[in-house]
């Protein structure tokens, strides 16, 4: 049996044991959970090309606002917040 089959998508042993360091690019949703990696290391000046290789290759792109979203959930989450802000103003 190949080794693949028994790795979960989304772990990379480079990462896990290896190089754990590279852990700071990994974006995490704060609603979701949703793991993904930032968009910083597509940057040209991202020196660390072995985790950027890395990284792309294990996870999707994901980028979060200044609260630890994702872009589905903050979607969803203002939604629900304007909605209550305009019943509120009702009362």
């Amino acid at each position: 049996m190949s080794h693949s089959k028994h790795t979960k998508r989304g772990y990379s042993l480079y990462i896990e044991k290896w190089n754990r360091s590279a852990k700071k690019y990994i974006n995490t949703c704060a609603i979701c959970g949703h793991k993904g990696y930032s968009p910083v290391i597509e940057n040209e000046e991202f020196c660390n090309h072995v985790i950027q290789k890395e990284l792309s290759k294990t996870l999707c792109k994901l980028s979060l606002d200044e609260l630890g979203r994702c872009e589905d959930c903050a979607k969803v989450h203002d939604k629900h917040v304007n909605k209550f802000l305009s019943e509120v103003k009702k009362l």
